[in-house]
């Protein structure tokens, strides 16, 4: 069976404008993923609100919608709840905590703003103090950090952990649920950062996050871990607690939607069913973005 992607969703997609390179545009991706039968996409820049972006794309493609959303790096001002609550109330579904200007990515790749074969944006040293943390130095929340649950729970926003250390995403699961922040995801649990194992994502799900994973972990560039290791975790942690995403749009992958659906496929090769894909590509990311699911 080919994996259908009719009404797909994909709720992590990197496309231009940005500064790292990327494969296409905003509209190209969403008209490429609308052309394949899906129904909509979020969009994610580390250096800028997409919320803008997301409407004038959504405005020009009929029946497919586009999302938006904020990551807190250093170019919105870190972990800011004016630039959240901005992006929020022009309608910005996601709120991604810091990932290339985040201390523990920094500490993992050698400095910020760059992976291991692509840089963007502003770069420093590991241990530099420039980068972004959730903790204080008591390991406690900040009160910027605790203001921005408020907002997420306020306009029932999605929270992505991000690039944050195992620890702080723990305490920041925990923080958020305490909150009332009824929609959080593990961003790519098995990447670089955070390489979370199957025990610790096990965990953060009985807390009430659901486990994102995306194609550019198992892709030729990266393979941070194995399509088997996808579905041996997501038979672990159960499919209700799980989606899929493409978080393509790198020169090195192929377009965001052929990225989810050939991920799709190995996933459906490897033994998960039919009806299984469809509710963590279809189903799960509707519900998460309160919109009807196709």
């Amino acid at each position: 069976m080919l994996v259908n992607l009719e009404g797909a969703i994909d709720l992590h997609v990197h496309t231009h404008p940005c500064l790292f390179p990327r494969l296409c545009d905003d509209y190209t991706a969403a008209q490429a993923a609308a052309q394949a039968g899906m129904g909509g996409m979020v969009l994610k820049c580390h250096h800028e609100s997409t919320v803008s972006r997301a409407r004038e794309v959504s405005r020009q493609i009929e029946g497919f919608r586009v999302f938006g959303g904020i990551v807190l790096n250093s170019y919105v001002g870190g972990i800011n709840p004016a630039a959240v609550e901005a992006s929020l109330k022009m309608g910005g579904k996601m709120v991604w905590m810091p990932t290339i200007d985040a201390a523990y990515h920094a500490e993992v790749h050698g400095s910020r703003g760059r992976y291991d074969v692509q840089e963007g944006g502003n770069t420093g040293r590991a241990g530099d103090g420039l980068g972004i943390t959730i903790w204080d130095e008591e390991k406690k929340l900040t009160p910027n950090t605790w203001e921005v649950l408020e907002l997420i729970t306020q306009y029932r926003a999605v929270l992505g952990t991000s690039h944050l250390s195992p620890g702080e995403i723990y305490a920041l699961v925990k923080a958020a649920r305490e909150k009332g922040v009824q929609k959080i995801l593990i961003t790519h649990p098995f990447f670089k950062v955070p390489r979370l194992s199957v025990q610790q994502l096990k965990e953060l799900v009985d807390l009430g996050a659901i486990a994102e994973f995306g194609y550019c972990t198992v892709s030729p560039m990266w393979h941070y871990a194995t399509v088997e290791e996808v579905f041996a975790a997501i038979k672990s942690i159960g499919v209700d607690r799980a989606v899929l995403i493409s978080d393509a749009g790198q020169r090195h992958n192929p377009m965001p939607h052929e990225s989810l659906r050939v991920f799709a496929q190995c996933l459906y090769e490897k033994g998960l069913s039919e009806e299984e894909i469809r509710r963590m590509v279809v189903t799960k990311p509707a519900e998460l973005l309160e919109m009807e699911a196709r």
